[in-house]
Order: structure tokens, then sequence, then C-alpha cells
């Protein structure tokens, strides 16, 4: 079978009914798994009063030792996914995130903690690749819209782990925020297991080279849309994490709100606009890549570039700012979270569909794999870390405002990661091998 046309075979064997089903169940899958991972932010307070700890620590703990394992186990997962089983790995991976996000719960000491946030990390590494990768088989048409609605669930998971996490640590402490959101992913896991697609038949593949991972990297690393696609998308993700990490914090302790008021608005912000976000980034650029094909990455470079300068406004804000709506004070900084939401949210569907159509069919869960082994290391190992460093180095003349400068300086980055997104567009036309 042409690697061009196993999406076609799949979705006439199992009908664009049971396409749209696996969507559910993948953006269910994305929504917990991100709800898993930043439920921590919003719990960082907690744990630090409970178990001393200082912010260096603390991002420590969010970054780090969750990202360290998550990129050593990407590639060999994406690379299982790729020759054996997209539906197996999925559902390994759902069950073995859920039990460690619950073990998170349970933990007795900060090693605890850390080991179980370890396994998180492990976990998690086998869930991104497989499932965009098989949005990709699933939806040869409307790809971008499916795409965006899978990658909505990074939001969904936002509002869940932050708002709901914050709501259940309010009513039943911190511990019991991990478990129950834990949960629902066991059963998830069986029902992909038993219920997703399984491969129809084998698909032509790569050269035996290009299979393994250094002849993916050669093979990517020829892609000059694809190089600086990573890179953009790393370098904004150095801000990314690090604001997803500390945002609650920032709200907390520069605009005196509550635990659950920050999880709260944090939910608004990411329900509002990055969920909308998500979708809209698929109907427009469904829209505009007729016109001309560089409107693929396009839309998620303007998206950054407009959203650098609302997110300077959102670090400059003096505390209690707010605005009058119905007679009820919002918080500034919550009203513009919405729209760099929004704005910031444009490039993740539209950049994974790019990049099926980058590679073949057979290489595509391994270079979404490569991908996010290079947001991860330079975002999510490299964002909460120094954003907790700098304000640590800061406290001592800011007090509690130090984090609001540290967030304010990485803030640059996003302008960087549009600029490289916007170059990647221009090489994007000529490089696509699959529509």
């Amino acid at each position: 079978m042409h690697a061009g046309n196993e999406g076609a075979a799949v979705q006439s064997s199992h009908g664009r009914s049971y396409a749209i089903y696996m969507l559910i169940l993948l953006l269910l899958a994305s929504t917990l798994s991100n709800a898993d991972r930043h439920v921590l932010s919003v719990l960082l307070p907690s744990i630090k009063a409970e178990f001393g700890l200082s912010n260096s620590m603390l991002g420590l703990i969010a970054g780090p030792v969750f990202i360290v394992p998550y990129v050593l186990f990407t590639m060999p997962l994406a690379r299982l996914a790729d020759r054996w089983s997209r539906r197996s790995v999925l559902a390994g991976a759902v069950f073995v995130w859920s039990v460690a996000s619950a073990a998170c719960g349970m933990a007795a000491q900060t090693w605890h903690l850390m080991c179980a946030r370890l396994v998180v990390g492990m976990g998690e590494a086998g869930g991104g690749p497989a499932s965009q990768s098989l949005v990709a088989t699933l939806f040869t048409k409307r790809r971008n819209l499916a795409m965006g609605v899978l990658a909505s669930g990074i939001y969904c998971g936002i509002v869940v782990g932050l708002t709901g996490g914050a709501a259940i640590a309010e009513a039943a402490g911190w511990r019991m925020a991990f478990i129950a959101l834990a949960l629902p992913g066991i059963p998830l896991a069986l029902l992909i297991w038993w219920t997703g697609p399984r491969r129809l038949r084998k698909v032509v593949t790569a050269a035996p080279a290009q299979g393994k991972p250094a002849g993916v990297l050669a093979h990517c690393m020829r892609i000059r849309s694809l190089v600086l696609l990573a890179l953009g998308m790393g370098i904004f993700n150095i801000y990314g994490y690090g604001a997803a990490t500390w945002m609650p914090s920032y709200f907390t302790l520069s605009h005196g709100m509550s635990m659950v008021e920050a999880g709260a608005w944090m939910g608004v912000g990411a329900a509002c606009g990055g969920v909308v976000g998500s979708i809209a980034s698929g109907v427009i650029v469904e829209a505009l890549v007729p016109r001309h094909k560089s409107w693929q990455l396009r839309v998620p470079a303007l998206g950054l570039l407009l959203s650098w300068p609302l997110s300077l406004i959102v670090f400059s804000l003096p505390g209690g700012t707010a605005l009058p709506i119905g007679g009820y004070p919002v918080p500034a900084v919550a009203l513009l979270s919405v729209t760099t939401s929004f704005l910031s949210s444009l490039w993740m569907g539209p950049s994974y569909a790019a990049l099926a159509r980058l590679v073949p069919a057979d290489l595509r869960a391994q270079t979404i794999g490569l991908l996010g082994v290079v947001m991860n290391v330079m975002g999510s190992l490299l964002g909460p870390p120094i954003a907790g460093l700098v304000s640590d180095l800061l406290t001592e003349r800011f007090g509690t405002e130090s984090l609001r400068y540290s967030l304010l300086t990485m803030s640059s980055l996003i302008l960087v990661g549009g600029l490289m997104l916007w170059r990647a567009a221009d090489h994007y036309g000529k490089e696509v091998v699959e529509v």
C-alpha cells in the first residue's frame, strides 16, 4: 500500500463515524494527559508548604524530573508505534501515566514525588506521537481541523487540571487532586485497547536506514521548514512551559488571587482562548492554504507574533487591576490571558498537520516524537527551572514580585519563536511530499 493511501484505506474500512469516534477518544486521552501534567502547577504552593521546598527545587520537579524520561522514551515508543501498533502503545501509555499520577498523590517524601513524576514522564512519552499519527492516518481530508481538535486537548487538560485540580485541592487536599484526575485514565486505556484501529495491512516502509532513529534524524535535518519549525517551537516553549508552570503562582503572588481563583481564571483562559484557538486554527488554515501553501505555517507564526506584545502587558499590569463587567470586577490580567491563549494556540494543529505532509506515513510517529523531544528538551527541561531560578535570584530585590519579572523577561522568546515559524513558512510549500 502506498503511504499516502493508508489513511483512505483506514477510513474506507471503518467509516467516517469511526474516525470521529477515535478522535473523541484521542481528545480525551490528550485532555487527561495534560490535566495530569498541569495540575502540579496549581498545587505548587501547597506542596512547597508541606515539604518546605524552594522555587528552584519545585522548578526541577516540574521540569527536568518529568522531561528527562519523557525525552529518553519518546523516540523508542514512537518507533514502536510506527513499526508495531499505535493503538497498543497509546493504551499502555495512558495506563502508565495515570497510575503514576495517582502515585504523586500518595508521596510521603520529596523523592517519592520525584519518582512518581519521572514515571508520569515515561508514560506521556508514548501518547503524543501515537495519537497524532493516528489522526493523520484517519483524516486525509480536513486534517488541519482534526489536528486542531486534537490540539485543543492541551487546553481542555489545562482547564481540568488547573480549575478542577484547584477545586479538589481546596475541598480535599492536594493529594486527592492528583488521584481524582488520574483515575479516569485507566478505563480510557482499556477502551482504546479494545476499540482502537488495527493495521489493515503492511504499509510500504521507508528505507531501512531511514527507519532507525539516526536515519529519521538525518531525513528530518534535510527538510529546512521542519528544522525551523522545531527550533521555533522549542524556543517558544522555553517560555510556554515556564509560564504554564508558574502563571498560577504569579496570579496568586502578584494579583492577590486564591489558589482556586488562580486555577479558575487560568482555566477560563485555556477554555475560551486555547480551545477556541486550536479549533479555529484548523478552519482558518483550511480556508487559506488553497490560496498559498505557506499559510500552513504563516497562521501559527502570526499567532505567536501578535501574542507577544499582549504578554508584555500581562506581566506589567499592577496587581489588582480589574475591569467591571456586569457589575463584577474581572481581573484585567485574566482577560488578557484569554486573548494570548487564543493567539498562542494557533500554532499546534496546523504545525502537526504540516509535519504529516513533510514525511512519509511510516515515519510520522517518529518525526512527531522527534519534534516533541526538541520542544521538550528546550521547553520543559529549561523553562520551569529557569523561571524558578531567576525568580529566586530576584527575590532579594523584588520580593514577591520576583516571579513577575522572571516571566516578563522570558516572554521575549515568544517573538523569537514566531520569527522562526515565519521563516519556516518560506520553505514549506517546496518541501511537501504528501497532501
